[in-house]
């Protein structure tokens, strides 16, 4: 892809980081935070101007959208720090469209009617790996960390059956499924998922599920970008205030060097999640690729941050300073769907494969 955002999705970015500055003041989420819930009226917002539905098919009453796009709209609510399950609603939703969505639950999530949400990680597992079985149709274990599945209709669940790891959906029901919440270091909602005779149906197959950890990586990377071209544009404005010695701080050499750093890190991050959209958009995503653009995001998020709380100094540890909503998110997006040593993991593993450069 180019390395620029198109007109419309540069727009794109733009309106809605405009529209979250008026409709969602930060207390709000602060009470959010406090309560461990999902802002229900920035989601309803989101849903009736047509947002929610950007990157679904226009059959299913979508708009018909790039991955490129809706990481635009992601960044765009992930710099607001608003506590909304937008990547997890749309990559269990793609995966539910491309299965043909036998429940209709696309159409209901765009009515408000649902909310599938994966169900993907246990405890002390690498991200890509699963080990809850399926068995006549039944579910039984626990997943450890699922995003937002408190919140949720419906777990798309990963677990194996005699062919290898799949895709299940599971409906969220007292009978069968207990969600025990959890504390996140980002703080947003959490649940331990304890699945016990659970009814599953099948979705897809591993390659399905491949597919939506590829596109919940690369997002989570866009998360990561979010959080820190955040902390980098709240802490060039303080900068510009901020005097000692009887000048801004931001005209000193060394305060100019960790910004001009914080820009750096941003910029080659940025290039690579988009390009990583751009590849599952192309249909030529490789798990290498989006594991490089993750890895790259990940690492970038705790030295940008870190930055900007050297340049805030002591004023950057309150949390009436609202620096702290994206140094939690940011680390919290840096862990999730792959820390950078499992995304280096797999790059790893490629890397002694010919590459024709021509």
């Amino acid at each position: 892809m180019q390395p620029e955002l198109t007109d419309t999705q540069t727009l794109l970015l733009e309106t809605v980081s405009k529209f979250l500055a008026n409709e969602v003041p930060l207390e709000r989420v602060r009470a959010l935070e406090a309560s461990g819930e999902m802002d229900t009226q920035t989601w309803d917002a989101l849903r009736e101007q047509g947002w929610l539905a950007l990157p679904f098919g226009e059959a299913l009453g979508g708009g018909g959208g790039s991955w490129v796009d809706a990481g635009c709209l992601l960044e765009a609510v992930s710099r607001r720090a608003v506590p909304l399950p937008l990547l997890e609603a749309w990559v269990a939703g793609r995966a539910l469209e491309a299965a043909g969505d036998p429940d209709g639950l696309v159409p209901g999530l765009l009515a408000g009617r649902a909310l599938p949400v994966p169900a993907l990680f246990e405890a002390k597992q690498r991200f890509d790996e699963t080990t809850l079985v399926v068995s006549d149709g039944r579910l039984d274990g626990t997943k450890a960390f699922v995003d937002y599945g408190g919140c949720a209709s419906h777990h798309l669940v990963s677990a194996r059956e005699p062919g290898g790891p799949a895709l299940f959906l599971v409906e969220v029901t007292g009978a069968t499924v207990r969600c025990e919440p959890l504390q996140s270091i980002g703080r947003t909602p959490l649940v331990a998922a304890h699945y016990r005779g659970a009814p599953a149906r099948r979705i897809g197959g591993e390659a399905e599920l491949t597919a939506l950890r590829l596109s919940g990586q690369a997002l989570a990377a866009v998360q990561c970008v979010a959080a820190m071209q955040e902390a980098l544009d709240q802490t060039l404005a303080y900068a510009r205030v901020r005097e000692q010695f009887g000048r801004p701080i931001g005209s000193f050499q060394a305060v100019r060097h960790h910004a001009a750093n914080m820009a750096i890190e941003i910029a080659r991050a940025r290039w690579l999640v988009y390009e990583a959209l751009a590849s599952i958009d192309s249909g030529g995503a490789q798990v290498e690729t989006i594991a490089l653009a993750k890895a790259s995001a990940s690492l970038a998020v705790p030295k940008v941050t870190m930055l900007a709380h050297q340049i805030y100094g002591g004023n950057g540890v309150i949390e009436e300073n609202d620096l702290y909503f994206h140094t939690l998110r940011g680390k919290e997006a840096s862990l999730a769907w792959g820390t950078a040593d499992e995304c280096l993991d797999l790059v790893a593993n490629e890397i002694d494969q010919k590459v024709d450069w021509l």
